[in-house]
């Protein structure tokens, strides 16, 4: 996105614009800032000269030439190490030396680097055995700053006046021409030849790391104790830890090449290690040193390559293309993961990986691009990996998003010109093609939202056959019947869509449906589909249902966009659903309460009342999320709007016919200021707010004998809340649930809250019947509170608040109080149930909101005993009858121990306290023993910061039962890439594609909230299933 324009615009406007006390968490992008200046990368080649580099020097030269040649301007900061020459001029001392300094890449340093590179001979420029471990340490020191081991008192260094007198005898002229050109410009690593310290190339405004290894392999280095001993050595007095990573196979398992790189990761320096293996050795030393090379990869977050320099430089130049693209790369953001359950494998998920994405707009205008792509797992060794259609890995460690050369799925193969209007992304071209050719093309798609995916293949299709309904703008007539959303329909009038002599009825209709009306690619085509068909997937979890079977799977995905269109599509990999080919919309649904943005997305002027912008607020369509059940043959879908509305949609779904779908009803309010108009089935629809949380469909046994589904509504959110303070009267919205029949849409019970509920109702079955028996809810003003069914009919349900923890006690009130925006996550234990959830306002990401920044925020644990009459009898007296903070183990935030056996037994359960003004933003999912979920900690937006302001996320893995880190870590948290607010973690098992079931986590890797991940296996004390919410209604 152009964050640097919508973060200049939002700086000016601050200075001119009185604070505006309103909050989304959309207002987190008014600071997110693309890399530039001080902050460009540094990346350092690390390239193994030794007589390995004998037979693919010429390749492997002509492809490094190539790559400073293609390399785009300004882009990045690059220098050159080789392994050192002793004799002569050059000391004694084996290990690397800075051969050309990090210096930033204009054209005319570019120029200079690959006439080095040109003039480089395959003799004379030969370093003696290469000691990985000690180079390793080397690139650490130079970084750093540091005392040279190796690098200093060598002819061929990058130091200050080194005019390549002392060079060999038997260098050209031009050799030498070419090496002094690039000692001549300023940035030198050593200010003399014999100089005790590095200038480090990491400016002092680099406030985030960006610092980056390439190391090029030609084969395994020569492996030697002592040298080995001295880089541990070195090791040690860093700082770093010297234990020993295991390898498989084990003949490197001695060279600490990987224990540095592991070091410098988790260093201030944030190095980030990419090993290229060219011709790599398959018998003797050779599949020893692969794996060092791995490791050196994947313990500092990089990526591990295996070129062949047989046929050319083409191979090794993808390869450091593909690094350099991921390395360039600035966040775009997603919204949310799903995968569609097997038919065939009971609680299983098929192997298909759906990612909703959105990018906001650089100048905070409204129309913002979306799409929703596919990908799938596989394993790499034995870590569980999320690849793309050609099965590379398709996550970037340094961004956390989609590596930019990746292909998702719907995304031809082929490359095209489609973009040749609007070029874009930073997947570098190969040798040989213009700087555009991957820009233009909607191949690859790599982590640009637009490209590729659903929307590439909307936009094959033409915007007249598109099956577009909507409903009647009366409430009381949307109820059952769906009519085509076209110029045709008469009852689409002027008046709902608020058009205008500018904006005229037809104009806007078309514009919705697709239709380039506006000409956006400038081609005087105006029926072909427009390059933004497709709007942005901000919040809107998808659902994918699977039709057929797991052999022929007719998959359709369910999901929500702010273009104002609910869509089915088929999320088949490759096989058509009737006429509708994979990644195709089967049909959409634009309802009433999504007219008001058609306009405002068309003319595209009025900017986003963000945080310092005098504007309108960002216009939602139906961004909740959504829910299935299947009813024998058809599929009962449920929609919910977020900000986009006071609605629950429900439709029936043809599993013969996937396209044929028709309304089942219609509950809520159609106006989000105002009660007018609102369902008048139940008197109790006034009081519904924003549908924010996922309808859960269940069965009790106290309804229809078991047999007919009951469904879960939380009562949803009033924008009193978005205000700092919050200013929530008694006449609040939201504060209720509903439980409605899940066939009908008619209320059957309801339940007060204190507060609004915008979090999934958590709803517990019976261990033995599976029908539900208990059911959880959260509300905004941190109480927790317990449905109680058992077998009794819904009229006879009763709700108890179990636990008041939005202040310091029960008793007292607080403004700025804690809150619960997601569901708890419940464990069984014995006749107990675990609660884990944390407390934060995702809605006010920024320090400007001063009132929620003062929140001191927690992690908690309860323990609940619904057997227990008892229970909360003998609670503290401050707690009012219910859980509290007294009832509690405090574990501060830094404190390094857990609670005892006894202290755990004395309490009703634990709380981890955060950093100041860290929150949780993601609801927690227990596998294995392990909790995990991500927090947020904002950052200042300001004029002169260098890095991004999405502030710092971090994940967190715990021991569910007292706190500790969790299984195989050795902290409580780690932080993640800056990818700003992520979605919660999703996990089960899958099937993969040769048939083997893993269990998976995506959003428990911190690499990123999109990867993939092997939940570490539980100890014999806990069940070997993964854990997911103890209630999922999977058909």
């Amino acid at each position: 996105m152009n964050a640097r324009i919508l973060k200049t615009v939002v700086t000016i406007a601050l200075a001119c614009v009185p604070w505006v006390s309103s909050a989304e968490d959309i207002d987190l992008f008014t600071g997110a800032t693309p890399p530039s200046g001080a902050n460009l990368p540094n990346v350092l080649f690390v390239v193994d000269n030794t007589a390995n580099w004998t037979q693919p020097f010429t390749n492997e030269m002509s492809a490094l030439a190539q790559t400073f040649a293609g390399m785009p301007e300004n882009k990045f900061r690059v220098g050159i190490m080789f392994a050192t020459e002793t004799g002569g001029f050059d000391n004694n001392v084996g290990g690397g030396y800075v051969r050309a300094a990090v210096r930033t890449m204009d054209n005319a340093n570019k120029l200079k680097y690959q006439t080095l590179i040109n003039a480089l001979d395959v003799g004379y420029d030969k370093g003696n055995a290469g000691f990985s471990g000690v180079q390793m340490a080397e690139v650490y020191r130079y970084f750093s700053g540091g005392a040279p081991y190796a690098g200093n008192q060598k002819a061929k260094t990058d130091y200050t006046g080194n005019a390549c007198y002392e060079c060999q005898k038997q260098m050209t002229a031009a050799q030498k021409s070419a090496n002094a050109a690039v000692y001549a410009l300023s940035g030198n690593a050593l200010n003399s030849k014999n100089a005790t310290a590095y200038n480090s190339p990491v400016p002092t405004a680099n406030c985030a790391p960006r610092n980056y290894i390439i190391y090029i392999s030609n084969g395994p280095n020569q492996e030697a104790a002592a040298q080995d001993a001295i880089a541990n050595n070195m090791l040690t007095q860093a700082g770093g830890a010297t234990s020993m990573i295991p390898l498989s196979p084990n003949g490197s398992q001695e060279n600490p090449a990987d224990e540095w790189a592991r070091f410098m990761k988790q260093s201030p320096l944030g190095v980030t290690t990419f090993t290229i293996d060219v011709d790599p050795v398959t018998n003797g030393q050779g599949p020893g040193w692969t794996a060092l090379l791995k490791s050196m990869a994947n313990v500092s977050g990089g990526k591990y390559t295996a070129v062949s320099s047989g046929a050319g430089s083409s191979a090794i130049v993808d390869a450091i293309n593909d690094i350099l693209s991921q390395i360039q790369s600035v966040n775009t953001v997603f919204a949310s993961v799903s995968l569609p359950v097997s038919v065939n494998t009971q609680g299983s998920y098929l192997n298909q990986v759906y990612v909703g994405m959105f990018r906001p707009d650089g100048n905070a205008l409204p129309r913002w691009t979306g799409n929703l792509k596919q990908y799938k797992l596989q394993l790499d060794g034995d870590q569980l990996r999320l690849v793309d259609a050609t099965g590379s890995r398709a996550v970037n460690t340094s961004t956390g998003f989609i590596t930019e050369c990746a292909r998702s799925y719907w995304t031809p193969s082929t490359i095209d010109a489609y973009w040749t209007f609007k070029p874009l992304g930073n997947c570098i071209a190969p040798a040989g093609q213009p700087v555009d050719y991957y820009k233009n093309s909607n191949s690859p798609d790599g982590n640009v939202v637009e490209k590729g995916g659903q929307a590439y293949v909307l936009r094959q299709a033409s915007p007249t056959a598109r099956q577009l309904k909507t409903c009647s703008s009366a409430f009381s007539s949307c109820q059952t019947t769906l009519t085509n959303f076209d110029t045709a329909n008469s009852a689409l009038t002027s008046s709902d869509l608020s058009a205008t002599v500018a904006s005229p009825r037809d104009a806007l209709i078309n514009w919705a449906r697709g239709n380039d009306v506006q000409d956006e690619n400038t081609n005087a085509n105006y029926t072909e589909a427009r390059p933004s068909v497709h709007g942005d997937v901000v919040h809107s979890r998808p659902v994918a249902v699977n039709f057929g079977t797991d052999a022929l799977p007719k998959i359709s995905v369910f999901y929500g966009g702010n273009d104002g269109i609910l869509r089915s599509i088929n999320g088949n990999r490759s096989g058509s659903i009737g006429s509708v080919p994979a990644g195709g919309e089967m049909w959409g649904f634009l309802p009433p309460e999504s007219y008001r943005l058609i306009r405002r997305n068309y003319e595209n002027t009025e900017q986003i009342s963000y945080p310092g912008i005098t504007g309108a607020p960002k216009a939602y369509g139906p961004d909740g999320p959504v829910s299935s059940y299947a009813d024998g043959s058809n599929r009962w879908i449920y929609a919910t709007m977020r900000r986009g509305g006071r609605v629950l949609y429900s439709f029936n779904v043809g599993s013969s016919n996937q396209a044929d779908v028709t309304l089942k009803w219609k509950r809520g309010c159609p106006n989000l200021t105002n009660d007018s108009g609102c369902d008048t089935s139940d008197t109790s629809w006034s009081r519904i707010g924003q549908t924010w949380a996922a309808p859960v469909v269940a069965k009790v046994a106290g309804y229809g004998n078991g047999s007919s589904p009951v469904l879960f509504l939380s009562g949803g959110y009033d924008t009193c809340e978005d205000a700092d303070p919050r200013a929530c009267s008694s006449s609040r919205k939201g504060n209720i649930v509903y439980v409605l029949n899940a066939d009908t849409g008619s209320v059957l019970t309801t339940f007060n809250t204190a507060a609004g509920v915008i979090a999934d109702v958590a709803v517990v079955p019976d261990a033995v019947t599976g029908l539900a028996t208990y059911a959880y809810v959260a509300d905004l003003e941190g109480n927790i509170y317990r449905i109680n069914m058992g077998t009794q009919a819904p009229s006879a349900w009763t709700i108890i608040k179990i636990a008041s923890l939005g202040c310091s006690t029960a008793a007292s009130s607080c403004t700025a109080g804690r809150k619960f925006m997601f569901t708890p996550d419940v464990v069984r234990s014995g006749d107990e149930f675990i609660l884990l959830l944390g407390s934060g306002d995702r809605e006010k990401p920024l320090l400007q909101y001063s009132s929620a920044a003062s929140v001191e925020n927690y992690f908690f644990m309860l323990r609940d005993k619904p057997t227990d009459a008892n229970w909360l009898a003998n609670e503290p007296s401050s707690c009012n009858g219910t859980i509290c903070l007294g009832s509690l183990i405090s574990i501060p935030s830094g404190s390094t121990t857990a609670p005892t056996p006894a202290q755990l037994a004395s309490k009703k359960g634990w709380y981890l306290g955060l950093r100041a003004t860290e929150q949780v933003v993601t609801a927690s999912l227990t596998i294995f023993g392990t909790v995990s979920f991500s927090t947020h900690q904002p950052q200042q937006p300001s004029a002169n910061a260098c890095t991004s302001a999405l502030g710092t996320t971090r994940l967190y893995s715990l021991s569910y039962k007292d706190g500790s880190p969790g299984q195989g870590q050795t902290e409580r948290s780690a932080v993640l890439p800056p990818v700003g607010l992520p979605p919660s973690p999703v996990a089960g098992i899958v099937k993969l594609d040769d048939g083997r079931l893993e269990a998976f986590c995506i959003g428990c890797d911190k690499d990123s909230p999109l990867e993939a991940k092997r939940p570490p296996l539980p100890s014999l004390s806990l069940p070997r299933e993964p854990r997911r919410r103890l209630f999922w209604y999977i058909e």
